[in-house]
């Protein structure tokens, strides 16, 4: 996989005097790594004739990652006699005149083996399963199943990660002086547009902590405790965004523009993977948030023969969307098999219309590698959504446990990310977490505190008004001041709501704060 020709273009790059030619250390950073992975490869051979090459250019992208000039460098690789045959090569690469293509060629080159050696990071784990395959050397059936899977899953998630370090790396060098800013601009609006953004339909979040929803790419975690009302806000979502009403404008470059007609099909797909609730269970509580419908009335409903099925369909029409369920035992399924479930629905509508994942929820889901630590295996399972939400380009929303202290939290004053149960790093690779506790005197209150948010507002203190009976979040208000009683500053509280919904003030009972 290492030719004397890409060697050779190596140089051309690194040796070149051209200023077209943009020498920085990304360039030699990754030309050692590699150079770095075929020589620890020990069943990939590079030619002999290839090897002297191959060490003179480590020597000099060495230098050049230690600040040392292009004469210095060679200078001192002229010194010694070992690569005595090369130094008419070097003073014609110096010399050679690289045009603009060629240049692009041999970077994108550099790229690819770039990519390719972060993909094959396991090659040798791969090489020796084939190899007992091939030979029958293998322990047992077992023991080759059970490797087969291990060495699959980690090239699917070299996969991804070398994915992610593509999305990362197209922004990670500029020089704001003399670099061109087009491709990053375009970089900026296609991450921001609004189509790409779906709208969690709680206005606290939607105008004021997010930037109008969940982005793409992006991982939301929801934390409480019990009972507290992490699976019921993420399916209010989930029905507040399904059902929502297509807006007949939308503005563009500030300007407001016609919207084109909603066509007769599903545009949206939104889907839900359960490892809690089973699937009739999941149902339920979409059709009750949806009706505003108690567990009884939803069994009246059906005793009565009310069409549930065009009810919801009904509901659904309003943006075209529709959602799709899945259930999992609990521990029975990895973030990779995540995959298998959007491949599935992409071979059915069509990638570009899957629009957002939710994991119900993240503690329940088995890592991919096993570890002696559970909290490594959290922390694992965290990463392994993160790389997945990036490689297909939708937000994926899921949830976890607080700790003990969450169960003790009185308002939101007392939550904070050091309550996320087994592993910090769930909180460390994530892009946004929101606590949730419940309110110790009230059950139709519910705090919430946003502790980390990557894109928008953190250490935002929030009270919703809840109804568990319809399993409905009504309504979102933000706090910024508490009264030395720990009851809640009804005039800032009243602010927050005002902000959001048409209330004037008689309309708040000021012992509750709620309408």
């Amino acid at each position: 996989m290492i030719t004397e020709e890409f060697v050779n273009s190596c140089f051309s790059l690194i040796l070149n005097s051209d200023a077209g030619v943009k020498k920085d250390r990304v360039l030699y950073r990754d030309i050692v790594w590699i150079l770095d992975f075929y020589e620890k490869k020990k069943n990939i051979d590079v030619p002999m004739a290839v090897k002297n090459k191959l060490d003179c250019l480590r020597k000099i992208c060495d230098m050049k990652l230690d600040d040392r000039t292009d004469d210095d460098a060679i200078d001192s690789i002229f010194t010694t006699i070992k690569y005595e045959s090369l130094y008419d090569f070097i003073k014609t690469k110096r010399q050679e005149n690289v045009s603009e293509e060629d240049r692009n060629s041999h970077i994108h080159q550099i790229r690819l083996r770039k990519r390719l050696s972060f993909l094959l990071e396991n090659y040798d784990e791969l090489d020796d399963m084939l190899t007992a395959i091939k030979d029958g050397s293998h322990d047992s059936m077992d023991d080759l199943v059970d490797n087969y899977e291990d060495t699959v899953k980690k090239l699917f998630i070299n996969v991804m990660e070398t994915n992610r370090c593509v999305e990362v790396e197209a922004a990670a060098s500029l020089d704001m002086a003399k670099d061109e800013y087009d491709s990053l601009l375009d970089t900026i609006l296609e991450k921001y547009s609004k189509k790409n953004i779906v709208p969690t339909g709680m206005d606290i979040f939607d105008t004021d902590v997010l930037n109008g929803g969940f982005e793409p790419s992006r991982i939301y975690i929801f934390a409480g405790s019990s009972g507290a009302g992490k699976s019921t806000i993420m399916t209010n979502f989930l029905s507040n965004v399904a059902t929502r009403e297509q807006p007949k404008t939308i503005s563009v470059d500030e300007e407001v523009v016609e919207e084109e007609p909603v066509k007769d099909e599903v545009e949206n797909v939104y889907i839900y993977v359960t490892l809690e609730n089973t699937i009739d269970e999941t149902f339920m509580r979409l059709y009750q948030k949806m009706f505003k419908r108690n567990t009884a009335h939803m069994i009246r409903d059906i005793k009565q023969g009310v069409n549930i099925k065009k009810k919801i369909a009904d509901e659904l029409k309003r943006s075209n969307s529709t959602i799709l369920i899945r259930y999992f035992k609990a521990q029975s399924i990895t973030p990779l098999d995540l995959t298998v479930v959007l491949d599935d629905a992409i071979a059915g509508y069509g990638k570009e219309k899957v629009k957002a994942i939710f994991v119900d929820y993240l503690d329940l889901l088995r890592s991919d590698t096993h570890f002696n630590e559970y909290r490594l295996e959290l922390s694992s399972i965290t990463v392994t959504l993160k790389s997945l939400a990036v490689s297909y380009n939708i937000p994926l929303i899921t949830a976890t446990q607080l700790g003990r202290a969450g169960y003790t939290a009185k308002d939101s004053r007392d939550l904070n990310l050091a309550q996320i149960s087994e592993a910090i790093k769930k909180v460390e690779h994530a892009d946004f977490v929101c606590l949730l506790s419940n309110d110790n005197t009230d059950s139709k209150k519910v705090h919430g505190k946003v502790g980390k948010n990557r894109s928008g507002k953190s250490e935002v203190s929030i009270l919703f008004d809840v109804d568990f009976s319809t399993y409905t979040f009504n309504f979102g208000a933000r706090v910024t001041n508490f009264k030395k009683n720990s009851d809640l500053d009804l005039e800032t509280a009243f602010e927050g709501l005002a902000m959001v919904q048409s209330f004037t003030k008689e309309d708040v009972d000021p012992s509750t704060g709620f309408l």
